[in-house]
């Protein structure tokens, strides 16, 4: 009988020791998965990361600088002065981002000569003044763009830009017309548009930008515009 009882003591302490081996086993692989599956975080760094590089490609960063000529007229309504062409310059820098639709800033020197022709005196006169006289501005285009070429846009690009140029007065020119800064408007808003061909670093830009305030502070309705080109590189 006493043999029984230790032959079923020996039993049943094998049988507990058996299952306290397994389940400790068992716990500790499911603190192993667990460990495993909770602590994803590199993984996702790394993710988020080739994200992020993702995203960066997709923008696209330039900076441009360049140089212009243009041509710039009155719209002018007196019996006094007749507006003809005049030859200016330009000279800027401007930061652009994106790639199919993109967005730019940039600010810019603009000359702007005008020639108006004093209507009172006679074609043969001995006294006829010389009507060129030059404006000088702080322009800064803010354009909203699109890029036909997008995919190629580092070797070549075709654009079309539409912009808002608040411009401010800093100074005219000497002329003998006795114009100087108290005679005109020192801001004015210019709504601007143009194309772009972009070829490796270098850019050519045509554009014509109108103002929406008369350039001088009289009554005389006279409204500036310009007709530009602009030779550039960007990087």
């Amino acid at each position: 009988m006493r043999k029984n009882q230790n032959f079923f003591s020996l039993k049943s302490t094998t049988l507990i020791l058996v299952f306290l081996f397994l389940s400790n086993a068992f716990f500790a692989q499911t603190d192993s998965t667990q460990v495993v599956q909770t602590d994803p975080k590199p993984v996702e760094v790394q993710q988020e990361k080739e994200k992020k590089q993702k995203e960066d490609k997709k923008r696209k960063d330039e900076f441009k600088v360049f140089a212009g000529i243009s041509l710039n007229h009155l719209s002018i309504d007196s019996e006094k002065y007749e507006s003809t062409l005049g030859a200016g310059w330009l000279l800027g820098a401007s930061y652009k981002r994106g790639k199919f639709f993109y967005w730019e800033i940039g600010a810019r020197y603009n000359n702007r000569v005008y020639n108006l022709d004093d209507q009172t005196i006679p074609a043969d006169s001995s006294s006829l003044l010389d009507g060129v006289f030059s404006v000088r501005n702080i322009d800064v285009p803010i354009t909203l763009g699109v890029n036909f070429l997008s995919i190629t846009s580092r070797i070549v690009g075709l654009r079309i830009f539409v912009c808002a140029v608040p411009a401010f007065a800093i100074g005219v020119g000497g002329n003998d017309l006795g114009f100087s800064m108290d005679n005109i408007n020192a801001f004015n808003l210019y709504g601007q548009g143009g194309v772009g061909v972009d070829v490796a670093f270098i850019f050519l830009e045509a554009g014509f930008n109108y103002g929406f305030i008369d350039l001088f502070k009289n009554d005389i309705q006279s409204n500036p515009y310009q007709i530009f080109i602009n030779l550039g590189f960007r990087f």
